[in-house]
């Protein structure tokens, strides 16, 4: 069972409350739960499971001021990856770097926008069926907002 992560009002600006440590599930605007997949040397962070797995479950850490990382059930932090003109979400690295760092954005109670370190927003982009999630926008759309939840 799955609770939506708490808010905090202040006058203008809406926060996430969140202890390190805590493990999240992300769930995507088409309802599709953000997985590591296991691609043979890659593991891309997709838009791909109807409910939650072992895969699903992410251990979150706070890295400063409304900047989270997240740790994949396999150890490895989320990072930006360049590859070439595309940017993808990845677990690939064994310790948290810039490249790691997701800023938050309240958008409603328990629903998130993540910025990368590029200043981009990582966003579900359909790829001829499989939904990776990628920076690759300069503005919030509601394919870059995901519902985060306490597993």
């Amino acid at each position: 069972m799955s609770t939506s992560v708490a808010t905090e009002q202040s006058s203008s600006v809406s926060s996430i409350v969140m202890p390190t440590g805590l493990q999240v599930s992300l769930v995507a605007d088409d309802g599709m739960f953000l997985s590591r997949i296991n691609r043979g040397n890659v593991n891309p962070i997709e838009a791909a499971k109807h409910s939650m797995d072992e895969y699903c479950r992410f251990k979150l850490f706070i890295v400063g001021d409304k900047t989270i990382a997240l740790q994949a059930d396999d150890g490895l932090f989320l990072s930006r990856i360049n590859r070439g003109s595309i940017n993808t979400l990845e677990a690939a690295k064994n310790s948290i770097d810039e490249y790691c760092h997701l800023r938050v954005t309240m958008h409603s109670p328990g629903v998130v926008a993540l910025q990368a370190d590029d200043g981009l927003y990582y966003s579900r982009i359909n790829r001829g069926g499989i939904n990776p999630i990628e920076a690759a926008k300069k503005s919030i759309d509601p394919y870059c907002l995901f519902r985060i939840d306490l597993v």
